[in-house]
């Protein structure tokens, strides 16, 4: 599997998971990169793009969304650990119909 079709799976993964979660608001784009953090490890960069307000979002969820998503990217081979960023589509600077 290539590296980009890894990430496209990455960002399925996620966006399944998060969708799941999350039912005040809509998570239209989820945007994924690979780093590493000033002790070495790999990182991944996880941006989701939401529909909705911040105040739509369950702090609960959001604090849980690496718990419930890191046994999901272990299934699929990635051990780099998520780090979220969630922006509502407003402030992402997304038009009405640019979503994924």
């Amino acid at each position: 599997m290539s590296s980009m079709e890894h990430l496209n799976q990455i960002k399925e993964v996620v966006a399944e998971t998060l969708r799941a979660d999350f039912h005040n608001v809509k998570i239209l784009r989820v945007d994924v990169d690979q780093d590493v953090d000033a002790d070495g490890d790999d990182v991944l960069l996880i941006s989701v793009v939401f529909e909705g307000r911040p105040k739509d979002l369950d702090a609960s969820k959001l604090s849980g969304a690496v718990r419930n998503v890191r046994p999901k990217l272990r299934d699929i081979g990635e051990a780099a650990f998520p780090l979220f960023s969630f922006v509502s589509r407003r402030d992402a600077g997304l038009g009405k119909f640019e979503t994924a």
